[in-house]
Protein backbone atom coordinates (compact mmCIF):
# COMPACT_ATOMS: atom_id res chain seq x y z
CA UNK A 1 0.00 0.00 0.00
CA UNK A 2 1.54 3.22 -0.62
CA UNK A 3 2.13 6.03 1.99
CA UNK A 4 0.12 8.96 2.43
CA UNK A 5 2.12 12.27 0.92
CA UNK A 6 1.79 15.97 -0.23
CA UNK A 7 3.54 17.86 -2.46
CA UNK A 8 3.65 21.41 -4.48
CA UNK A 9 4.67 21.72 -7.76
CA UNK A 10 5.13 24.91 -10.15
CA UNK A 11 4.99 24.57 -13.77
CA UNK A 12 6.32 27.75 -15.51
CA UNK A 13 6.03 28.12 -19.07
CA UNK A 14 8.54 29.92 -21.28
CA UNK A 15 5.95 33.17 -22.22
CA UNK A 16 6.47 33.50 -18.18
CA UNK A 17 3.06 32.21 -17.02
CA UNK A 18 2.59 29.73 -14.07
CA UNK A 19 0.69 26.67 -12.97
CA UNK A 20 0.78 25.81 -9.06
CA UNK A 21 -0.59 22.42 -8.09
CA UNK A 22 -1.11 21.09 -4.63
CA UNK A 23 -1.52 17.37 -4.34
CA UNK A 24 -3.01 16.00 -1.08
CA UNK A 25 -2.63 11.76 -0.67
CA UNK A 26 -3.61 12.59 2.92
CA UNK A 27 -4.30 10.18 6.44
CA UNK A 28 -5.22 10.47 9.66
CA UNK A 29 -2.64 13.84 10.44
CA UNK A 30 -4.69 15.84 7.54
CA UNK A 31 -5.96 18.95 9.36
CA UNK A 32 -9.13 20.22 8.28
CA UNK A 33 -10.08 23.84 9.94
CA UNK A 34 -13.58 25.67 9.24
CA UNK A 35 -13.60 28.43 12.34
CA UNK A 36 -17.07 29.23 13.01
CA UNK A 37 -18.45 32.26 14.69
CA UNK A 38 -15.31 34.52 13.94
CA UNK A 39 -15.71 37.41 11.24
CA UNK A 40 -14.57 35.53 8.70
CA UNK A 41 -15.39 32.47 6.83
CA UNK A 42 -12.55 30.20 5.44
CA UNK A 43 -11.81 26.31 5.47
CA UNK A 44 -8.02 25.22 5.71
CA UNK A 45 -6.63 22.00 5.00
CA UNK A 46 -2.99 20.71 5.55
CA UNK A 47 -0.91 17.55 5.41
CA UNK A 48 2.78 17.04 5.26
CA UNK A 49 3.15 20.84 4.97
CA UNK A 50 1.64 21.14 2.26
CA UNK A 51 -1.47 23.64 3.14
CA UNK A 52 -4.67 24.91 1.48
CA UNK A 53 -6.82 27.58 2.20
CA UNK A 54 -10.05 28.51 0.63
CA UNK A 55 -11.89 31.96 1.37
CA UNK A 56 -14.31 34.50 -0.38
CA UNK A 57 -12.17 37.14 -1.75
CA UNK A 58 -14.36 39.43 1.08
CA UNK A 59 -13.77 36.60 3.71
CA UNK A 60 -15.60 38.75 6.10
CA UNK A 61 -18.49 40.13 3.98
CA UNK A 62 -19.01 37.16 1.10
CA UNK A 63 -21.41 37.91 -1.85
CA UNK A 64 -23.95 35.91 -3.11
CA UNK A 65 -21.64 34.27 -6.00
CA UNK A 66 -19.26 32.98 -2.54
CA UNK A 67 -22.39 31.58 -1.15
CA UNK A 68 -23.09 29.38 -4.45
CA UNK A 69 -19.01 28.65 -4.54
CA UNK A 70 -19.17 27.58 -1.31
CA UNK A 71 -22.59 25.28 -2.14
CA UNK A 72 -20.63 24.05 -5.13
CA UNK A 73 -17.28 23.22 -2.99
CA UNK A 74 -19.67 21.26 -0.64
CA UNK A 75 -21.49 19.14 -2.80
CA UNK A 76 -18.18 18.35 -4.59
CA UNK A 77 -16.79 17.22 -1.27
CA UNK A 78 -19.80 15.01 -0.38
CA UNK A 79 -19.94 13.74 -4.04
CA UNK A 80 -16.13 12.81 -3.07
CA UNK A 81 -16.96 11.25 -0.08
CA UNK A 82 -19.74 8.96 -1.52
CA UNK A 83 -17.05 7.93 -4.46
CA UNK A 84 -14.46 7.14 -1.58
CA UNK A 85 -17.00 5.24 0.19
CA UNK A 86 -17.65 3.21 -3.04
CA UNK A 87 -14.82 2.30 -3.99
CA UNK A 88 -13.92 1.28 -0.41
CA UNK A 89 -16.57 -1.22 -0.43
CA UNK A 90 -15.59 -2.65 -4.09
CA UNK A 91 -12.26 -3.10 -3.04
CA UNK A 92 -13.11 -4.61 0.61
CA UNK A 93 -15.34 -7.06 -0.82
CA UNK A 94 -12.48 -7.90 -3.53
CA UNK A 95 -10.21 -8.24 -0.66
CA UNK A 96 -12.23 -10.35 1.00
CA UNK A 97 -13.17 -12.90 -1.75
CA UNK A 98 -9.24 -12.76 -2.23
CA UNK A 99 -8.31 -14.01 1.22
CA UNK A 100 -10.47 -16.53 1.36
CA UNK A 101 -10.64 -19.01 -2.02
CA UNK A 102 -14.50 -20.45 -0.58
CA UNK A 103 -15.67 -17.03 -1.37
Amino acid sequence: MMGSYSYTSVQVEPDGTALTSVIMYPDERVSVLVPRGKNRAQISVTHCRAHVLIAPTRATAPTAEDVQVARKLAESFAAYAAEVERLHSLNGVAAESAEDPAA
